[in-house]
């Protein structure tokens, strides 16, 4: 899909947790479910971000968490952006009947995941997943689509209280489904993949690393010995794909190149 650049105002904007607002841009972006863009924040930084309302105001979903996201949250209806995009390898929907695992804003990728295979015909399963109730995300949204959903909190204030993981466990062992999809903590992607293999389910990741171009120049994303870069040969991997990442799991890289361990 060709990538463009673009310079938007902000549209509309919702709060959908404490730490979490969806931006709708003024931007009409024909996208595939798990491609993202790169958000210009004027006078802080770049960021990738997935896109999670692809097409006419399209839009993304982001936790707040450093200076630039910090910034983006305190911004209003009518502010600028810069957009480039959209970039990256997309989910691959092959089956029939499919199983999803978002983890807080990883749900972000996931939703229109669901709604795509839904307008394919085919069946789907989301794990939901959050620390609490509050911190939820697209519950409703998938609900409307037409999906299954399994709830899961840290502390039971809604669904089950367990991980993701542990409600994939026991979906695996009551049902067949021919592949499964998950974003969220990559701790929690990676015990994902070790239940889907178990269960010879193959699986897709959307994977997060730092980004500096977003064009597979500059090399910051490149997982240690796969040799593959997140920003282009990814952000969602195969199964097979991941079995080569040492760091997977484990540790990721800051600006500098510095490992950082989970």
């Amino acid at each position: 899909m060709t990538d463009g650049v673009y310079t938007v105002k902000i549209k509309d904007i919702v709060k959908e947790t404490k730490n979490i607002k969806t931006f709708r841009l003024d931007l009409d972006l024909p996208a595939l479910p798990g491609q993202y863009i790169m958000l210009w924040v004027p006078g802080y930084d770049e960021k990738p971000l997935s896109i999670s309302y692809p097409g006419r105001d399209m839009g993304v979903t982001v936790l707040r968490k450093g200076a630039t996201t910090a910034r983006l949250h305190d911004m209003k209806r009518g502010d600028i952006l810069g957009v480039r995009g959209p970039f990256g390898r997309a989910f691959k929907i092959t089956g029939e009947r499919l199983i999803a695992v978002g983890g807080g804003v990883g749900m972000a990728p996931i939703a229109p995941l669901a709604e795509k295979a839904i307008e394919m015909g085919r069946e789907i399963t989301v794990i939901i997943g959050a620390v609490t109730k509050s911190e939820l995300l697209f519950v409703d949204r998938l609900e409307r689509a037409g999906a299954e959903i399994i709830i899961t909190t840290d502390d039971g204030t809604c669904g089950m209280k367990c991980f993701t993981t542990h409600a994939l466990e026991k979906e695996l062992e009551k049902g067949r489904y021919d592949e499964c999809f998950t974003c969220g903590p990559e701790i929690m992607m990676y015990k994902v993949l070790e239940i889907a293999k178990r269960h010879g389910l193959p699986t897709q990741v959307s994977m997060e690393r730092y980004f500096k171009c977003g064009i597979g120049i500059c090399g910051a994303c490149v997982m240690d010995d796969g040799g593959l870069r997140v920003c282009k040969e990814g952000p969602n991997f195969r199964d097979v794909e991941i079995e080569k990442f040492k760091d997977f799991g484990k540790y990721t890289r800051d600006a500098s190149g510095k490992k950082v361990y989970w």
